[in-house]
């Protein structure tokens, strides 16, 4: 018995992780004060003050910072109301620039220097700070996002999913189940620490053997920690697909002259900086050596509502996570789409043409259905489940 499971952003709720008109509450309510960018790119915080620290001087990301604050209130005032995923795609179609009007130019010129001298210089550079801004808001209600030091939490209730996990349980005794994710979050690594699943849910990354490190700095020193890598390998009966990424997914780079190519997927552990990342290798004396990962300063998931959909397509994690839910959709005995708006059309198309809904069951679990989640659930012929996650029987 093979049981298929898609996750939307209502999944993660119960846990107080933001659904879409609370993220785009949050970043649309910025003042430039609560975080700054560091001389090498990455979201910090004042660690004594809290808020934005104060350099003694402005650098180049300080001034990208600025900016993209200003223009996201231009996008919704005078382009349209704002949705991070829909202003992520205004960010990556150059074409869409055009229709900034000349008095935003106008204001943008106190950002200008040697390098930037127009919008758009500005604009293709402030993507990676946006992926960033949408990274900070991933917090459950207690503003934790990393749970390796989180307690077993024992039987019988877990706040808010213990329906969810019962269903997960007896499906996980009688077969397989496949868990798909459209969420960034950590929520499903917090639920493996249970009696329920007892830690074993598996995501296609390994451990044992792998080359790749993080360096962990401590106020006294700093060690180097073994990190998963990519293999694309599942073996327990909880399977986890982070279709659209994760915030402790990093791709590392290897150095080829003066280019870095692109080589692996690994997972980043709390602690490890995301510019700490290093290969063990053997020189040419059988001596082990470090090859630094110095490119990447904040993680990889996926945003926008078209533009995500290009790197669908890329060979190093996403495509196979494509192919794995294309097999498993077809392999499966039954579907469960759990908090899911039903708005990715790629997704949708992927449902209709790999799960045979017309002989197998699916259930849609929301205790509030927009019509488009209803429109969807018809399609498939899915019986509505309005019970929330804590009370879900299937």
């Amino acid at each position: 018995m093979k049981t298929a499971i898609l996750l939307g952003a209502g999944f993660s709720a119960p846990m107080g992780y933001p659904i879409g008109n609370q993220l785009n509450e949050s970043i649309l309510g910025l003042k430039g004060t609560e975080f700054g960018f560091s001389t090498d790119g990455k979201l910090v915080v004042d660690s004594e003050k809290g808020g934005r620290p104060d350099f003694g001087y402005r650098n180049s990301y300080d001034n990208q910072f600025d900016f993209l604050l200003e223009l996201l209130k231009y996008y919704h005032s005078r382009i349209k109301t704002f949705d991070y995923e829909e202003f992520y795609d205004f960010l990556s179609d150059e074409k869409q620039w055009e229709i900034l009007t000349g008095d935003f130019e106008q204001d943008a010129k106190k950002y200008y220097n040697q390098i930037y001298s127009s919008p758009k210089d500005l604009i293709s550079n402030i993507k990676p700070i946006f992926n960033q801004i949408v990274g900070q808001f991933l917090k459950d209600r207690n503003g934790e996002r990393w749970y390796g030091n989180a307690p077993h939490q024992c039987k019988p209730i877990f706040p808010g999913y213990t329906g969810f996990l019962n269903c997960l349980e007896d499906w996980g005794r009688n077969g397989i189940v496949d868990i798909h994710t459209l969420n960034h979050d950590l929520l499903l690594e917090r639920l493996s620490i249970s009696d329920w699943i007892q830690g074993n849910i598996c995501d296609g990354f390994e451990e044992m053997g792998s080359p790749y490190f993080g360096k962990l700095r401590t106020d006294l020193d700093s060690y180097m920690v073994r990190l998963e890598r990519y293999t694309g390998l599942y073996t327990s009966n909880f399977r986890l697909y982070k279709l659209h990424g994760s915030v402790n997914y990093y791709p590392f780079y290897r150095n080829e002259g003066n280019v870095a190519i692109p080589e692996i997927y690994v997972k980043t552990k709390m602690g490890i900086g995301s510019n700490n990342l290093y290969k063990e290798f053997s020189d040419k004396n059988g001596d082990l050596k470090y090859d630094h990962c110095w490119i990447n300063y904040h993680s990889d998931f996926l945003s926008g509502t078209s533009s995500k959909i290009l790197r669908y397509r890329e060979p190093l994690l996403f495509e196979p996570l494509f192919n794995k839910l294309k097999e498993n959709l077809n392999a499966a005995d039954k579907l469960v789409i759990i908090g899911y708006g039903c708005k990715d059309e790629e997704i949708n198309r992927i449902i209709i043409e790999n799960f045979d809904f017309k002989s197998k069951p699916s259930f849609m679990v929301n205790p509030y259905p927009s019509d488009v989640v209803l429109g969807f659930a018809k399609q498939l012929d899915s019986k509505q489940v309005s019970e929330n996650l804590g009370q879900m029987k299937i």
